[in-house]
């Protein structure tokens, strides 16, 4: 029985680390875009000094230069994409 409870426990807390949600941290207030490309509407502003919930990232490789964007989530259930010029994260890539 105690390892039985010992064995739940410990799945417990993998999957609570698995589900911990992400956050990505902008210095500067950026545009959030409606996808990751620079070509995109921009739908708002990313605030400074805030943690934005984000789920993965994409990579957009521009004139060479590869451009980290992150899918962070807006009000609502919606998605924007911000670049990791003035944000960063520990996030997995989409």
């Amino acid at each position: 029985m105690f390892l039985a409870i010992i064995r739940l426990s410990i799945i417990l807390g993998i999957a609570l680390a698995v589900c911990e949600a992400s956050y990505v941290l902008c210095l500067q207030r950026v545009p959030i875009h409606s996808c990751a490309s620079m070509r995109c509407a921009v739908i708002g502003d990313a605030a400074s000094s805030e943690h934005h919930p984000c789920d993965c990232f994409k990579i957009e490789n521009v004139s060479g230069k590869k451009k980290k964007w992150y899918k962070i989530e807006l009000p609502h259930g919606n998605h924007g994409f911000v670049t990791n010029d003035h944000c960063s994260g520990n996030v997995p890539q989409c």
